[in-house]
C-alpha cells in the first residue's frame, strides 16, 4: 500500500514558499506512488490566484504597489479564481495514488477529496454540503469574470447555510494531482475586496467564515476541524498519516522553486 504523509507546518510563511513546498511534493508524487496532506498557514495576508488568470484582472495590483508591506500576491500552479489567504486552514492534498487515478478524472477526483472534506466538517458538528452551484448560465459568466473565489458558488465545493466556506483549485496530470484548499476561520472583506476590485458587500454574499458558523473559539474550532481532516483523510486512503519532514537537500530545492514564485517572470507571464 502506497504511503501517506502528514505535514502539520507550523510556521506561517510567505506565499512564494507556500506555493514552493506544494509544487516540491507535487513533483515528488511522480516519482512514486505516494500521498501527502499539508496543513499550513501564512506570515501575511496573501492573495493567489490562478495560473490561467491575467494579473490585471485577477487582483489590483496598484494597490498592493502601496501596500506591499501589509498584503502580497502570487500566483498558484492550480486553477481557479483570487483568494485571500488571511486567518484560515490552509490544505494541500497532493497525491499519485491509484485511488485518485483508477477509473477517476479530474473532475472524480475533485469530488472524492470534497467528500473527504464534507465528513470532516460533519464530525465536528457543522453541516456542510456540497453545493449545486449557480444556474448555468450565471456560473458560465462568472467563471468567465474576474470576481474573486469566495463571491459566488462553484458546483461542488462546501456550502453552510448557502454560503461557500472552502474555495479548492487543482492541478492534475498523468501521473499526480495537487489540490490546494481554503478554509477562512475569520475574513476581512475590505481587504478582499480592495486587492481583487470587488465590493465587500459581493463577497460576504457568497461566502462564510468558521466563526460565522461556529459557537466555537476560532483556536479551538481551527485544532477540532485540522485533527478531523486528518482522521476523515486516514479513513479514506485506508492508512495512518505518518508525519513528515523536509531534509535538508529538498529545502535546497523548494528554496529554487520559491525564486520562481517570487519572480515578475511568473506573476506577471499573463
Amino acid at each position: 500500500m502506497p504511503k501517506w504523509f502528514l505535514i502539520p507546518d507550523k510556521q506561517p510563511r510567505s506565499g512564494a514558499a507556500n506555493m514552493a513546498r506544494d509544487e516540491y511534493l507535487f513533483h515528488l508524487c511522480h516519482e512514486k506512488k505516494m500521498g501527502f496532506l499539508r496543513l499550513y498557514s501564512w506570515e501575511k495576508p496573501t492573495f493567489s490566484f490562478g495560473v490561467s488568470q491575467r494579473i490585471a484582472r485577477a487582483v489590483n495590483v496598484d494597490y498592493f504597489a502601496h501596500n506591499d508591506n501589509r498584503c502580497s500576491y502570487v500566483r498558484r500552479i492550480t486553477g481557479g479564481k483570487t483568494v485571500l489567504h488571511d486567518d484560515e486552514i490552509t490544505y494541500a492534498v497532493i497525491s499519485s495514488e491509484d485511488i485518485f487515478y483508477k477509473s477517476n478524472d479530474l473532475y472524480k477526483s475533485y469530488m472524492l477529496i470534497s467528500r473527504v472534506l464534507v465528513d470532516a466538517f460533519q464530525a465536528v458538528g457543522l453541516d456542510a454540503y456540497l453545493s449545486r452551484g449557480s444556474s448555468s448560465s450565471s456560473h458560465l459568466a462568472l467563471s468567465k469574470s474576474s470576481n474573486p473565489c469566495f463571491s459566488f458558488p462553484t458546483p461542488n465545493e462546501l456550502e453552510i447555510n448557502g454560503k461557500k466556506i472552502a474555495g479548492s483549485a487543482q492541478k492534475r496530470d498523468s501521473r499526480a494531482l495537487l489540490q490546494h484548499g481554503s478554509i477562512p476561520i475569520s475574513m476581512n472583506y475590505e481587504l478582499y475586496a480592495a486587492g481583487t476590485r470587488s465590493t465587500a458587500e459581493t463577497i460576504k454574499k457568497g461566502m462564510t467564515t468558521l466563526n460565522e458558523v461556529s459557537g466555537s473559539g476560532s483556536g479551538k474550532i481551527k485544532d477540532a476541524l485540522c485533527r478531523s481532516l486528518i482522521d476523515s483523510l486516514q479513513s479514506f486512503v485506508g492508512t495512518r498519516l505518518e508525519e513528515f519532514e523536509f531534509e535538508e537537500k529538498e529545502i535546497q530545492k523548494i528554496a529554487r522553486l520559491e525564486e520562481k514564485y517570487n519572480s515578475k517572470d511568473w506573476n506577471f507571464k499573463l
